[in-house]
């Protein structure tokens, strides 16, 4: 054994130790997924809620449901070392709500869960970690440039491929300034909000931005372009929503940190034309997306210790 994994598997076995009243003496370890223990138990209980596509034989459906748990807690992982963590409210509102859509009661589904209580709230926390972190990857590599969209649309064209009809979406165009924040850093509130003082006086946006933002767009102004419900994350969405052209938000907490928006055009994509480039463009963010959240697997997968323990 290599001395990088052997040090993770010292690591691991601490983690097996942490975790000793959920994995109890009749449980067994699954799999060890660098610093995370996947017992017997988890994976029994996974598979209990898989549906196994038809044709797919026991074993490799086992394989397939132990594969995504290991995913999960890779990604989960990366998530708490990006100080991205799940409140008791956010754990609270995904098992309420998969009561809801089971009908049956709170207290029963932890009950019939298979996992102790605590089990079964770290993995919806581990869950929701898991989804911001690909929500995040995905905000951070799938913006698409105007150049871009004009690329694929002649390349479709020379090939003599129709383009998508797209339909009528409301588009918004903003500005914006984000100060990045960990956990509970009470420094980046304070910044933000003397930023946002600046701005509320009058001073120019795109000198704030290029100023202060820690973001990607800052060269630009904060400028994000033109894009649509469901590409940003809810708390930046619900932020745009609150204003009309021309206003400023107040700071708003997400989990890449503090933001301030600035609402600047709304527009519906009403034309053949402008639809079908909408229409491109999301084809174009979706396969960036989906190109980073397999990346990010795959640097994962390349620097963790695992270890599969059934077949």
């Amino acid at each position: 054994m290599k001395v990088k994994q052997l040090i993770l598997a010292l690591v691991a076995a601490t983690a097996i130790g942490a975790q000793a009243a959920d994995i109890k003496y009749v449980d067994g370890v699954a799999a060890i997924a660098d610093n995370d223990v996947i017992t017997q138990r988890n994976l029994q209980a996974a598979i209990a809620r898989s549906v196994k596509p038809k044709g797919m034989s026991d074993a490799d459906h086992r394989k397939e449901v132990l594969t995504q748990l290991i995913n999960q807690s890779l990604v989960a992982q990366a998530g708490k070392r990006r100080n991205i963590v799940a409140e008791d409210a956010e754990i609270d509102n995904v098992i309420e709500q998969t009561a809801a859509s089971r009908k049956i009661s709170v207290e029963k589904l932890y009950a019939t869960s298979g996992l102790s209580r605590d089990a079964l709230r770290r993995n919806v926390a581990d869950s929701i970690i898991a989804n911001k972190v690909q929500k995040q990857v995905a905000a951070e590599n799938a913006r698409v440039s105007d150049a871009e969209v004009k690329a694929a649309i002649a390349d479709a064209q020379a090939k003599g491929q129709v383009l998508p009809e797209g339909e009528a979406i409301r588009q918004y165009r903003a500005q914006h300034i984000l100060v990045k924040a960990g956990q509970n850093d009470p420094t980046a509130e304070t910044a933000i909000r003397q930023i946002w003082q600046q701005a509320r006086s009058g001073k120019n946006f795109d000198q704030l931005a290029r100023q202060y933002s820690q973001d990607s767009s800052a060269a630009a102004g904060g400028d994000l372009g033109w894009f649509t419900d469901g590409q940003m994350v809810p708390e930046f969405e619900n932020a745009v929503h609150q204003l009309k052209p021309g206003q400023v938000s107040p700071p708003v907490r997400s989990q890449f940190g503090w933001h301030i928006v600035k609402l600047n055009e709304v527009r519906e994509a009403g034309t053949p034309e402008e639809r079908s480039h909408m229409a491109v463009r999301r084809a174009l963010e979706q396969q960036k997306a989906q190109n980073a959240t397999y990346q990010l697997l795959q640097d994962l997968h390349k620097n963790a210790y695992i270890d599969i323990r059934v077949q």
